[in-house]
């Protein structure tokens, strides 16, 4: 530990739970391994890869569930760096799968202290993890069952009594170990692919709630905030103009011109009916 104290953007630690037995413990994260994967689903997929072995199913409690974030995750730099990504053997095509998300749920896991997070084993009953800095605990979860990930993140900061804190969740999909469930943060952020909702469902993890008050340190913060002010100014202009206005759903009809439109599960790359789910249709209703 003592010396990622050198390498500025890392919390240095991994938390790591024990579903069967309810007990956590964190180990180091090292110069090397945050040199040579950097962080997000390239860390996620070291870790998953040095807790796993050959031939488990995906819904099994041998199938480790890894959180992992980026360097600048936490940081005021924008978009990209302020995701999470999820790392499991897909239940939807039996291969190693990611689905990363965004908000500030991943931001808020930095700021508590964890640079990524190994879920082991299966919990005999429904639980929900709470991290509040230094302070992990697997609290019950019976009376969130069968609630959406909305009403899960409602309950949970209601119980906590924390408007702060930041909930990642699954719903009845996930509970049902639905093959495309998702893992749903801030209530409209997903974690959409490989159906990594089923894998947390499959352990009997309703949510993953957090709470950090620590501050991220960078190397060089006067460039730091030079460069995060350079990119505000760039997302102002026209390149991003449609992600302010519509969103990606503008894409939809360009990328119908240009047959590149996923279709019904991609057995096709253009859909006849683009214009009437489009984004311009979708802002005119």
């Amino acid at each position: 530990m003592e010396e990622m104290r050198n390498l500025f953007g890392y919390a240095g630690k991994i938390l790591i739970v024990n579903l069967d037995t309810g007990k956590t413990q964190t180990q180091p994260l090292t110069i090397d391994v945050a040199r040579k994967y950097i962080g997000g689903i390239g860390l996620g997929m070291h870790l998953w890869l040095g807790n796993t072995k050959k031939g488990i199913d995906p819904l099994s409690p041998e199938n480790v569930l890894v959180l992992a974030l980026g360097p600048i995750s936490g940081t005021m730099f924008p978009t990209a760096g302020n995701g999470h990504a999820f790392i499991s053997k897909s239940p939807e095509t039996n291969l190693l799968g990611e689905a990363v998300s965004h908000g500030t749920f991943g931001a808020e896991l930095k700021r508590a202290g964890y640079d990524a997070i190994i879920l082991k084993g299966k919990a005999e009953k429904p639980v929900y993890l709470w991290i509040d800095d230094d302070s992990v605990q697997l609290l019950d979860a019976a009376h969130l069952k069968g609630k959406s990930p909305s009403e899960t993140e409602d309950a949970v900061k209601d119980e906590i009594g924390d408007y702060y804190v930041r909930v990642a969740a699954i719903g009845l999909a996930g509970e049902k170990l639905s093959r495309i469930a998702c893992i749903i943060n801030e209530k409209t952020r997903a974690a959409g692919r490989t159906g990594l909702g089923a894998v947390m469902g499959s352990k009997n993890l309703k949510a993953i709630a957090v709470r950090g008050t620590r501050d991220i340190t960078v190397a060089k913060p006067e460039e730091f905030m030079e460069m995060v002010k350079d990119f505000h100014e760039r997302m102002k202009g026209p390149a991003t103009r449609k992600y302010r206005t519509l969103g990606t759903v503008e894409n939809v009809l360009i990328n119908n011109t240009l047959y590149c439109m996923p279709t019904r599960n991609y057995a096709n790359a253009h859909f006849e009916d683009a214009e009437k789910v489009s984004g311009e249709a979708i802002n005119e209703n």
